[in-house]
């Protein structure tokens, strides 16, 4: 396979990584289906013995789901605090973030002193997710479907297997709670997150000059955000086009109204009106990411490295997939030593897994160097990280690619 095969085959689901975030266009790859609007399979017939299996499954194989295993439990309602390890106050809101099974999600957020609670898995609470949770790889949430001939049922992975809670806070890393298989009767209150300090950093989450935006202003962008709440994004879109009317500098208005945008599907709106935001407030992180997976969407390379090399230099810390994108568009520019400078900078800081694509690119720039044990190592993490990768078989196909030529180099003298 050629280098530029295997950057196509790569660039490809990218797109699709990134939609979730914006819905969909016209003319990219299709989203898989949720499992809400697929239709119920009809009941199987009982299949014919299937002969016994001769050789052992591959490591690759995704585990077959447990049958009848039941998992839809419900969100729960948990408390507790974040504080500092420094005991220094917060300026910027602080988020409640929760980790279940690879998938993050923003919960809520803690009030000035700290204190937070929050429903953990309430799909619901009409809590808008931002950039950096909504590029997280589709196929994590993606229901456990039987293998080819299992007459299981398929079952989602909701809420509580594996479940950590965190705080999240520009230039900040947090500790984690575990939350997993709590039960009705357990105390609400888990205990404190403790966020320590990584480092200076020019960005903030929470926009200043939004911060100081006149009262009548301020007013019509919560009611927007109550709008959006209330699941009436129609509604919420008038209010926050007052409140920028009001405020011309109000950068999270214009933020929201790009996101607004982007989730209907229309980019080149989103795209202006994100920029906007930028103007208004160019330390203000979360519209720069924004604007970056739009870019990837469009292929739009050399400014995908100019928006992820601000993003980066606001935000050294806190953004994996900032570094990823950045890698990506140094590597479409066939600068291959400073794509895979900043995709081992994106695993580093990836260290959740959540962003398993960050490996895949990993895999091919170390394959065109030539380096197929290491290449290969990261495809298996790939594959570990993604079971249900939309790409699978291509992925696989290649690890078995670069293991041949591992051995092949083993033996030469």
């Amino acid at each position: 396979m050629s280098l530029t095969s295997v950057r196509a085959l790569t660039l490809f689901p990218v797109a699709l990584l990134l939609q979730p975030a914006f819905g969909q266009q016209s003319g990219a790859p299709p989203q898989p289906a949720p499992v809400a609007q697929q239709a119920s399979p009809p009941p199987a017939a009982t299949p014919a013995p299937a002969p016994a299996a001769t050789t052992p499954s591959p490591a690759w194989a995704p585990e077959p789901p447990a049958t009848d295993r039941e998992e839809v439990q419900g969100p729960v309602y948990v408390s507790g605090r974040v504080m500092s390890d420094d005991g220094q106050s917060f300026t910027d809101r602080v988020a409640i973030e929760s980790v279940c099974d690879g998938i993050t999600r923003t919960e809520g957020y803690a009030d000035k002193k700290g204190d937070f609670g929050v429903r953990v898995g309430d799909r619901n609470s009409g809590i808008i997710q931002d950039a950096s949770v909504s590029t997280t790889d589709e196929y994590f949430s993606a229901p456990i479907l039987p293998a080819p001939g299992d007459t299981t049922t398929a079952v989602r992975r909701y809420m509580r297997a594996n479940c950590e809670i965190r705080a999240k806070l520009a230039g900040y890393r947090s500790d984690t709670l575990n939350v997993s298989n709590r039960g009705k009767l357990d105390s609400p209150y888990v205990g404190t997150l403790v966020l320590h300090k990584v480092g200076p950093m020019d960005g903030s989450v929470i926009s200043v000059t939004s911060l100081a935006a006149p009262k009548n202003a301020r007013g019509a962008f919560e009611k927007g955000q109550k709008e959006l709440k209330n699941n009436k994004p129609d509604e919420a879109r008038k209010d926050f086009e007052n409140a920028a009317q009001l405020d011309p500098g109000y950068a999270a208005a214009w933020f929201e109204l790009g996101r607004l945008a982007a989730n209907r599907g229309d980019l080149d709106d989103g795209l202006r009106l994100y920029q906007k935001a930028i103007q208004s407030d160019p330390k203000y992180v979360g519209p720069y990411l924004s604007v970056a997976a739009i870019e990837v969407v469009k292929k739009q390379f050399p400014q995908l490295l100019e928006t992820t090399g601000e993003l980066i230099r606001l935000d050294p810390y806190d953004y994996p997939q900032a570094y990823y994108m950045n890698a990506l568009a140094y590597w479409d520019l066939v600068d291959d030593d400073a794509a895979e400078k900043s995709a081992r900078q994106a695993e580093k800081l990836d260290t959740q897994g959540q962003f398993p694509r960050i490996r895949r690119l990993l895999a091919t720039i170390l394959a065109g160097r030539k380096a197929f044990p290491e290449a290969a190592a990261e495809l298996r993490l790939y594959l570990k990280l993604a079971p249900q990768a939309p790409d699978l078989g291509a992925a696989r196909a290649e690890l078995a690619r670069l293991e041949t030529l591992s051995a092949t180099a083993a033996k030469a003298p």
